[in-house]
């Protein structure tokens, strides 16, 4: 009787386990990172077994939020390097837990996703043990004014690309035209060369 009872105890745990329900807390700090175009954006976080058993931890898996689908992709080689593949019962591990590349195309904004670590009691499972959401913020870039001798240069920071530069003589209305002259690049910057007029005239970035 007491054997089968033992057994019948050891099944429950083993199917607590891998049912997905083992107390594994997942947390980040901060949830929100700044990013930029053609970066890798990496998360520090906690991982902690609050199990009474070891936990593997086999697999991490991405969602992301609306326009993020475009723009946002999961590296899960980052969660093999960095992360231990067991926690042994109340075992933490602090560290970086995931990483988020950037599209060089992603305008300015903030884009939202979601990790879950995937294991179980064994090597083979597969069950989503926690998850926790994120958020990547692409500020709008920052426009430089230099002069030179002659002219005056306009300059952002690239990536992101595609942006066009929009110009009007009064703040006042909405008749912004797209500006014609050339745009010259480097590998951190795009700009243009404006020759002064007697005039107001006025600028502005649009992401096309």
């Amino acid at each position: 009787m007491r054997t089968r009872l033992l057994f019948i105890l050891l099944s429950l745990l083993a199917l607590f386990i891998e049912s997905g329900r083992a107390n594994l807390a997942f947390s980040l700090t901060p949830v929100v990172l700044p990013g930029t175009g053609s970066n890798e954006v990496v998360f520090i976080g906690t991982l902690t077994n609050n199990s009474l058993t070891n936990l593997y931890l086999n697999n991490i898996q991405f969602t992301f939020t609306n326009a993020a689908t475009n723009y946002l992709a999961g590296d899960t080689n980052f969660f093999f390097q960095n992360i231990p593949g067991i926690l042994s019962s109340n075992e933490a591990y602090s560290d970086v837990v995931l990483g988020v590349f950037v599209s060089s195309s992603t305008p300015a904004g903030n884009y939202d996703g979601a990790a879950s670590i995937q294991g179980g009691g064994d090597e083979f499972g597969t069950n989503d043990l926690a998850d926790v959401s994120f958020q990547v913020s692409l500020p709008p870039p920052m426009v430089g004014i230099t002069s030179t001798s002659t002219n005056l240069e306009l300059t952002w920071p690239v990536p992101p690309g595609g942006f066009v530069v929009l110009q009007s003589s009064n703040l006042l209305t909405a008749n912004w035209t797209t500006n014609m002259l050339p745009i010259f690049t480097n590998q951190t910057t795009e700009g243009v060369s404006i020759t002064p007029t007697n005039g107001n005239l006025f600028f502005r970035l649009s992401q096309q």
